[in-house]
């Protein structure tokens, strides 16, 4: 029997916004379990819900507080606005 790589965990933390909502989409469509993290777990865990509706539940994404997405995850992933020259 083959066995099946193990994906690693990871962490979007700014995981609400735009760029983070993108990134954790994709990579949990691909498989990764992904932790959204935010300053507020409560709206990280509706994120987290959101995208689940997206991928009709086939995957696996968590919302929760920055430090907790972060201390739980293989590979933590900083994701923050990007304001360009005026």
């Amino acid at each position: 029997m083959e066995k099946m790589p193990l994906l690693m965990t990871i962490a979007v933390l700014g995981g609400t916004g735009k760029q983070g909502k993108g990134l954790a989409y994709r990579w949990a469509k691909a498989g990764y379990k992904v932790l959204i993290g935010s300053r507020s777990s409560e709206k990280a865990v509706t994120t987290a819900s959101e995208l689940m509706e997206m991928l009709e539940g086939s995957s696996s994404l968590v919302g929760a507080s920055n430090h907790e997405a972060a201390e739980q995850a293989d590979i933590v992933v900083l994701s923050v606005p990007y304001s360009g020259p005026p």
